[in-house]
């Protein structure tokens, strides 16, 4: 459901309680009611009749992290219901694992972008987006949403990250690779590659040069992370610093850190570059031997990355599991 993800928003109105004769009214803003806490699974109801037209958001729970910014990649657990029939259309907690997005850019629908940027990281956000600031017209088809459906989400703010945040780490200054990596540890690292470096044979362990004070990353886990790479030619092949063109009328956009990224077996279990990196503290900043690839051309390209390692989360669940 990533690909639904990627539609997704909210706003930010806030409203009271909705008074209902009683001191503790049954629903609250927007006429919801959501049960359960924060991390654990949501039940949503909601009076009858129809829903408010415009954008409603309630803090359900306030954290106490940081406010999320515009242009971060946000990592959050969520449910999506559609008020029209209660249909419980896409939620992350069956899958395991929260999934990350950039915010505030229009990578989500646009309740989601007016509404999650600035709450606090910890948080649980209550979120009633009516059509034009959802899926609009054209409604979603596969989830049974159609174009005039007021959906409501119920949304755990678990982390955020830039390419700005400073990695928790210490240098480590003993770092045995020809290859150097300095720099500061919130910006795009500077790549020295000597003339005449080879390629390994095969892949060796992960080099640290900055170890972080984080939880151990564990096996499986799936990762928020920024990213260079070099060939051992010196010359840089991809970097989430490097952002996007500005292109077809849309502004460019800034680099964001990327959540692709998998430590542990992939599909049909074979071995995955990262392998390497289960133990590794969270916060460190390491450099990673590819398998060899090539280009759009056919020709074999050996490479490097250089990975800050923002965050780890458990991978999501396959489907049987």
């Amino acid at each position: 459901m990533r690909k639904l993800l990627s539609l997704v928003a909210v706003a930010a109105l806030g409203s009271g309680l909705v008074a209902c004769g009683s001191e503790k009214p049954e629903f609250g803003a927007g006429g919801i009611k959501v049960t359960s806490e924060f991390g654990q699974k949501p039940t949503v109801t909601h009076r009858e009749g129809e829903p408010e037209k415009t954008l409603v958001t309630e803090v359900l729970k306030e954290g106490d992290g940081p406010e999320v910014k515009k242009g971060e990649l946000l990592t959050a657990n969520y449910l999506g219901q559609i008020w029209r029939d209660g249909k419980v259309f896409d939620n992350s907690y069956d899958r395991g694992a929260p999934s990350s997005f950039p915010i505030g850019i229009g990578g989500v629908i646009a309740g989601w972008d007016e509404a999650l940027v600035g709450k606090k990281i910890g948080s649980r956000v209550m979120l009633s987006i009516p059509s034009d600031k959802g899926y609009k017209e054209s409604g979603n088809e596969q989830a049974g949403i159609k174009g005039d459906d007021t959906l409501i989400f119920v949304v755990d703010l678990v982390g955020a990250a830039a390419n700005d945040t400073p990695l928790d780490a210490t240098p480590a200054t003993s770092a045995a690779s020809k290859i150097k990596v300095t720099g500061e540890l919130n910006a795009e690292p500077k790549v020295a590659v000597p003339a005449g470096t080879k390629a390994p044979a095969k892949p060796g362990k992960p080099i640290v040069f900055a170890l972080g004070k984080g939880k151990p990353i564990e096996a499986g886990s799936q990762l928020v992370g920024r990213y260079v790479v070099y060939d051992y030619t010196g010359k840089k092949q991809a970097s989430t610093w490097d952002g996007q063109p500005a292109a077809n009328g849309q502004p460019a956009q800034p680099g964001a850190p990327t959540d692709q990224l998998q430590v542990g077996p992939g599909p049909n279990g074979q071995a995955g570059a990262l392998d390497g990196l289960a133990g590794i503290p969270i916060g460190s900043r390491v450099l990673v031997e590819l398998p060899p690839s090539k280009d759009a051309k056919g020709k074999a390209i050996s490479a490097f990355a250089v990975i800050d390692i923002l965050n780890a989360f458990p991978a999501p669940k396959q489907q049987g599991q």
